[in-house]
């Protein structure tokens, strides 16, 4: 009876042919041309080619190397904060300025005629040209130790904005990999919903005429024909996540955001990059004294603290000395010289009979010490990223492995469930399952890789010990 079927079956398809054009013309708006059933759906699938001829945009090929160095290069935030490292070198060379004297160059003329009063006499019929040249330098002898405190903070910020340059370099690193990997994924996604679309066009196919011969049903047309809608649905997502996630690689490399950048690798792979005896304990440690934004926070700290030595000095004697060497006469009798040399002390017993300052060094301290708080809740928000992503890493592992061995029993489920239909012993539904777990499983396969990936890049940021070469040197695409 079966094989009485089985031969009806193939009959109706070879009467039913006028059919099968007409269903490949109600999806030809998919733009695809299928000319035998599943066999068809079989081909490689060119994702490259998917984009280009969907988004119109000419790929370009890049690796995670060549987008690393790019990154390094033109990424804008490490532009702004060279820029603020800049400033702050040269704020700290000019507040050791201050520790030079001061220098001046004067000269005058005046010419006087007629009636001249000079004190209480009277010249009269006066005619002279006075003259008078001065060079004069001055001390302030550090302002009663400001301007060394001054200098002190003023490095120490200086050593912040270096450590804020490298810490930026650490991010820059740390986006540019996770946004690559996750663009990968989206490339890979679509190839994988492109080959699940084929199935569900070649299903409805199927479905259309095996209604048209008598052995199926209008429900299985109208469930493939939704099979068929929501496979569509996910392709287009892909294809949407896939141009966001290129302007996101686009922009944090610094390059112009709509360039259509393209991945080489066509499958992903796993890349250890932190040793597995490592604890977290271990790169909690690491962290502690690698970190660049801790760095950053404890020069910060230091800074502070010499603001506030600064604050105390306004309660310091402030000597200063002056020396003038000067040349005064008529243009009549010639210029004479005189020197002038002078020393002084200012004393103010601090600002407002010194309340004011002490209330400044309290609110400076209140500062250090909210700095000193906030470091310390840094250190444990460190210690919880470190902590999710090791696990993150370790779980994503294992289920890489669960994941493989999915796909293996998917695929062959799928090829069971088809050889049941075409036998006659079993139902569309069973490959709709089948396929629908199958893409599933390899979606889930992909995702797995890719998150072990990034947690491994997150690991290694986390730690402090983020480098190009550290990133690179397990890749190899």
């Amino acid at each position: 009876m079966k094989k009485v079927i089985i031969a009806l079956f193939l009959i109706t398809i070879y009467l039913c042919n006028g059919n099968f054009i007409a269903a490949e013309e109600k999806q030809a708006d998919a733009e695809i041309t299928m000319s035998s059933g599943f066999n068809d759906c079989l081909r490689d699938v060119n994702v490259e080619e998917e984009v280009k001829r969907y988004l119109g945009d000419e790929p370009v090929y890049v690796n995670l190397k060549e987008c690393l160095e790019i990154a390094l290069l033109y990424n804008f935030y490490l532009k702004s904060a060279s820029y603020d490292y800049t400033r702050a070198k040269w704020e700290y060379k000019n507040s050791l300025t201050n520790f030079l004297p001061d220098l001046s160059v004067s000269n005058y003329s005046v010419y006087y005629s007629g009636q001249v009063l000079v004190g209480a006499a009277l010249l009269e019929n006066f005619n002279e040209l006075a003259l008078s040249v001065y060079v004069r330098g001055a001390h302030q002898l550090t302002k009663g130790g400001e301007q060394i405190f001054e200098a002190r903070s003023k490095k120490n910020l200086k050593f912040a904005q270096r450590h804020n340059l490298d810490f930026t370099r650490s991010e820059v690193l740390l986006y540019c990999a996770k946004y690559y990997y996750e663009l990968l994924k989206t490339k890979l996604d679509i190839e994988i919903y492109q080959k699940n679309y084929k199935e569900r066009c070649a299903q409805l196919v199927q479905t259309e005429n095996l209604m048209n011969a008598g052995l199926g049903t209008k429900f299985d047309v109208i469930r493939s024909k939704t099979e068929l809608a929501q496979a569509k649905q996910n392709l287009l997502d892909a294809m949407q996540e896939f141009r966001l996630a290129q302007a996101k690689l686009a922009n944090i490399m610094g390059v112009e955001i709509t360039t259509c950048l393209m991945p080489i690798e066509m499958e992903a792979q796993m890349y250890t990059l932190i040793e597995e005896n490592k604890t977290i304990e271990d790169m909690y440690n690491l962290a502690f004294s690698c970190r660049e934004d801790v760095k950053k926070m404890r020069s910060q700290i230091q800074a502070l603290k010499e603001q506030k030595r600064m604050i105390y000095t306004q309660f310091v004697p402030r000597p200063r000395i002056i020396a003038q060497e000067q040349w005064q006469g008529t243009a009549r009798a010639g210029l004479g010289p005189a020197i002038v040399l002078g020393a002084y002390v200012d004393w103010n017993l601090g600002q407002n009979m010194g309340f004011g300052t002490i209330t400044q060094a309290k609110a400076k301290q209140a500062e250090i010490d909210k700095n000193i708080v906030d470091l310390e809740q840094s250190l444990r928000d460190i210690k919880e990223t470190i902590l999710k992503d090791y696990y993150e890493s370790k779980i994503s592992k294992d289920r890489i492995k669960i994941s493989q061995e999915q796909t293996g029993y998917a695929t062959e489920s799928v090829k069971l469930a088809e050889l049941r239909l075409d036998a006659g012993e079993g139902i569309l539904i069973d490959v709709i399952q089948a396929q629908t777990f199958k893409t599933r499983t390899r979606i889930e396969l992909v995702d797995s890789i890719i998150r072990y990936n990034i947690a491994q890049v997150q690991m290694l940021f986390d730690s402090g010990t983020i480098s190009k070469d550290e990133m690179l040197k397990t890749y190899n695409p």
